[in-house]
Formats: C-alpha cells, structure tokens, sequence
C-alpha cells in the first residue's frame, strides 16, 4: 500500500466574496479533501482565514501559522484552490511561495494545476498572481467609478445613518430617529456645545443607529452631515483603510439628493454659523498625560482621560473615565484619582522591580511557570471562545432565514447582521491567536539576566527623558492599570494592579514593539536597520538571521523576542503590585 503524503490546506474567503460570490470556506475545503484523496494526500493541517481580505499578509493570522508551520516541516505540500487564495498582491503571493520552496514544501493550487516545484510551474504562477493582481485593481477601480457616478447622480452609496432606513437602496426616513436627529439640531441651534448636548441625549436615554450612547464625536459627524439637507455627500476621504482620517479629500462630491430632508436649509446655515464660530484649534497642553488610556476605569473599564480639579488651597491634576468626559454621567461616572499618586506609585513599582532582585526572580519564575503549564488555561480559553463562535453563528443563520423567508424585513434585521459579522470576525480572529499560540515552541525560559538588563536599561532611559517620551515608553510595557472603585475619605482612590506586556514577537514588532528598542539602546542604527514591512511572511528562524535579530541576540534580548510576556492569556496577567 502506497503511503500517504502529508499535506495541508489553506483557505481563504473575504467577507465581500462571502457576500457577492457565495465564494465559501466549505467549498473550498471539499474540493481541495476530494483533491487530496485522489492524489494520494492525507491532510494534516488546515488554515482557514475567513473574513480577510487578500490584499497583504498582515492581518491574516492562518497564513502566518502556516508559514510558521512549514518551517518545522509538518507537512510536505500546501493545497490552495486558487493561487489568489494565497493573495491578491503579486509580491506578498512571490515571498509566500519563496518561503515555501526554501523549506522544500511544495504548492499546489489544484484549479490551476500549477506546481511550483519545477521553474515552469513558478513562472507561470507568477504571470497568473500579476493578472490576480490586476483583475484586482481593475475591480477597485470600476466599483470606485460605479460608486462615483451613483454619487453624482444623487443616489446613496450605502452605510447606516441615524434617521434615515434604506429600503430598495432608497433613503426613506425614519421618523422616530428623525426626531433625534431634529432635537440635536435644535439644541446646536440654541448654543449648546457638543458635550452639553451628548449628556441631554444620553440622560434621556437616546441612542445610536447601532443602539450605543452618543459621544461627542458622534453628535459632531451629524452636525457636519449634508445628508439631513437632502444632499449626497461622497469621497470625502481618500485611502481610507491606510489613511484614515488624514486622507481628508477637499474635492469632494456634494450632489442633491432623492431622498427628503430631515432637516431646513435655514437651520442648517444657522448651525454650520455657530459651529464654526465655537470650534477652534485645541491648544496642546503642557500638562503631562503619562498614564492616559492606559489607566481604566473601575466602574466601566475603558481608558481615563487628564482632566484638573480644584480642591480647598489649590488645583491638581486628576484622572476621570473617559466615556464620562465624553458622554456624560449617565453613561458612567468621574471615578476621579490624582495624577500625582497614580504617577508616582507607577515610577516607584518599576524603580522596585530593577532594584528587588529577590522580587525579580520571583517575577521570572512565575512567568516561566505559566509558560511550561500554558497548554490547559489557553485550551480552556479557546473552548469559551469556540462556543461564542457557535451562538453567533447560529444567531445568523436565524437572521438569514428570516430574510430569505420575507424580503420586507431586510432593512430591518440588516444592522444587527452586520453587527454579528463584525463580532463573529473578532472571535475568529481571537481563536486563531490562540491556535497560533499552541504552534509556537516558546517554552524555553525566560534568562533571569536577559530580563534584568533590559529592564535596567529601560528605567535609565525613562527616568532621564521627556514626559512625552515616558508616555511613549510607559505603553510599551504596561498592558493596563486597575484603581480602586471606592474612594474613601482623605486617601481617595488607589492603585491596585499594574498588569505587565512586553511582546517582541514577530506579530508586535509590526506594530510598535520594535520602537522600543532604539529608545532603550540609542547606540544601535535601529531605524535603517529595520522596516516592519520586511517582516511580512517572517518565521522566527529567519528573523533570527535579519539584522535586527543579530542586535536583539546581541543585547541579550532573545529568548524574549519569541515570547509574549505576559502569555497571550491575559486572565492572569503579572501583577507589580500582587506580585511584591
């Protein structure tokens, strides 16, 4: 009997292809087993990334697993179903089959029949990911000019917006939100600021489109909308998904709409008079935020703001709940705690861990005790995860079934679907992190000296150096800190826990790990030696030989750059203060 091969499977499927091709995972997946079989394979593995766009590699978590996974050798070929399976951008597809290759796994892509062992076979894979490539932009472009001329014609492109329902891809107003929106209006019209008419909103218990409180960002992009005077307002900003905000686009489209106006153009003047006549350029403040964001609140866990307060001889500086700053005291409360004591207790718990050496150690063996026994909490974890996934999921199949049963209710039950797709995409996403975490061979312990050094380097530098650049240190190493939710009398709220992360994985140094180190060692050309964009498609034994992972080994940074610190199991996160 002839033995079986080990092969794994890769798939992938955007949420837009999910919903404009019926292009699904299952489909996939059964024609790349009924591959298998009969080409005397036996799957071994299988990455699925559902929801990801193929645009890049980052972002898609699968895909990394899997690159990590061919570098152990785990399996002899790759079966995709397309070669745009692997991604839509020819140079991300030509490093993914390059990786493969180095590491002797062979790729397949069965519908293609493409086998890039031989130099034929990777020649043409490279002419059919240019053309993937392609078809790509050329798809952007005539859905970007389709969107265009929709906007100039005066029909919507789409979205949720308070006060208005679409139905048939028409604007029909809403007449319960309609009121809202006319109340917001009014209130502007009458010189209320946007905080004043978030906290009226929010004690009357109003609410979003998507059923949130109202922010004060929120009550501004409504009072900035043209759509409520009957306009069409499109191409505001451009490269939104790179850019964001910053992609501002002043050669805009404004058409007149189809719809019906919410709200008089008299009114709408007098409010664009008033709101330009209140908004100024924020003065930037000279007052140290070194733990805003990072500091949450005890009552509903979301970041504290700066903010001052005046007591009996003086003012001082304080912390509050930010959704309090921002939408008022029906959404939470101050939960106020002095700068100064919060500061103070953060600086001297990092001065205690680099002068404890006792406590240090301690800290050291606990980490490499959660390391050796990760397996059960980040099974367990995923377990909790998995079955959120399932009721999610079931709770859409209901929705669809509902649609598919009576086509009226589509405008109805569309919001809480695209509110399921986006927490269904999270827990995927939360899931495959975990799975990513059982991949990975970092249980080697953590060096006692390795840990010290880098600690004792990065207290010299944040004792020495700006506020700004504290704050900046102060978040590359502090995951969050918890206070008190009580607040007695002449002692006021304290500190209770300061939960550690220090992350030089892979993952992190795309993000903002790596700035941490020319910080911390100034004397190391980190900025040339180093672009986080060559890390696409890096497994941890060619990081090592990079430039960069020749100065980290050098610093006696590494095993700490293959490990999270704490574990990506933050239910027990080390602790300064529970720890000493």
């Amino acid at each position: 009997m002839t033995t079986k091969r080990p092969a794994a499977i890769y798939v992938r499927v955007s949420t837009e292809e999910q919903a404009t091709e019926g292009f699904s995972i299952q489909a996939q997946i059964s024609d790349l087993e009924r591959y298998a079989l009969q080409n005397n394979f036996e799957i071994v593995s299988r990455y699925v990334d559902e929801g990801f766009s193929g645009k890049s590699i980052e972002g898609r978590p699968q895909m990394k697993r899997l690159l990590r996974d061919a570098e152990k050798h785990n399996f002899e070929a790759i079966l995709i179903y397309k070669t745009d399976r692997l991604s839509r951008n020819t140079k991300n597809s030509i490093e993914i089959a390059e990786a493969l290759k180095k590491n002797d796994i062979r790729l397949l892509s069965i519908t293609e029949n493409i086998d890039l062992t031989d130099h034929m076979g990777m020649a043409l894979f490279q002419i059919i990911s240019t053309m993937n490539e392609l078809e790509r932009n050329k798809t952007v472009d005539r859905v970007k000019w389709g969107m265009t001329e929709r906007a100039n014609q005066g029909h919507y492109n789409g979205g949720i917006v308070l006060g208005y329902d679409a139905v048939d891809k028409k604007l029909i107003v809403n007449e319960d939100e309609a009121r809202i929106v006319q109340t917001i209006f009014n209130y502007a019209e009458q010189g209320l600021g946007l905080k004043a008419i978030t906290r009226r909103l929010n004690e009357a218990g109003l609410r979003t489109k998507k059923n949130n409180s109202f922010s004060t960002h929120s009550i501004k992009n409504i009072l900035n909308n043209p759509i409520y005077i009957g306009k069409i307002r499109f191409n505001q900003v451009k490269d939104w998904a790179e850019k964001r905000r910053k992609g501002k686009n002043d050669d805009y489209i404004l058409s007149d709409g189809h719809h019906a106006p919410i709200i008089s153009m008299e009114q709408w003047d007098a409010v664009q008079r008033l709101v330009k006549k209140r908004s100024y350029t924020p003065v930037r403040s000279e007052t140290p935020t070194l733990l805003g964001g990072i500091l949450r609140c005890p009552m509903c866990g979301k970041g504290m703001v700066i903010g001052h307060s005046t007591g009996s001889h003086a003012k001082y500086r304080i912390y509050k709940c930010g959704q309090f700053h921002n939408k008022g005291a029906s959404v939470c409360r101050s939960n106020t705690i002095r700068a100064e004591i919060a500061e103070k207790t953060i600086f001297e718990e990092l001065t205690r861990i680099v002068t404890d050496d006792a406590f240090l150690k301690k800290l050291v063996e606990k980490v490499n005790y959660e390391r050796q026994n990760k397996e059960q909490p980040l099974l367990e974890e995923k377990k909790q995860v998995e079955k959120r996934i399932a009721k999610v999921q079931i709770k859409m199949k209901n929705l669809k079934e509902k649609i598919l049963s009576h086509d009226d209710l589509i405008d109805l039950f569309k919001p809480e679907l695209l509110e399921l797709q986006e927490e269904l995409k999270h827990l995927q996403q939360q899931r495959d992190e975990l799975s990513l975490e059982f991949s990975k061979e970092d249980t080697e312990p953590v060096d006692y000296e390795s840990l010290r050094k880098l600690l004792t380097d990065f207290h010299r530098v944040l004792s020495s150096t700006s506020p700004e650049e504290q704050r900046n240190l102060l978040r590359l190493i502090i995951k969050d800190i918890q206070i008190t939710k009580d607040a007695p009398p002449r002692i006021g709220r304290r500190v209770t826990r300061v939960n550690l992360i220090f992350d030089f994985t892979i993952e992190s140094l795309h993000e903002q790990a790596y700035n941490l180190l020319p910080k911390v060692y100034p004397d190391y050309d980190f900025v040339e030696a180093f672009n986080p964009r060559l890390l696409d498609g890096a497994t941890l034994a060619n990081f090592n030989k990079s430039k960069l992972g020749e100065v980290m080994a050098s610093l006696s940074i590494l095993p700490l750059a293959s490990i999270r610190f704490t574990p990506i199991n933050l239910h027990r996160p080390i602790n300064l203060l529970h720890e000493h």
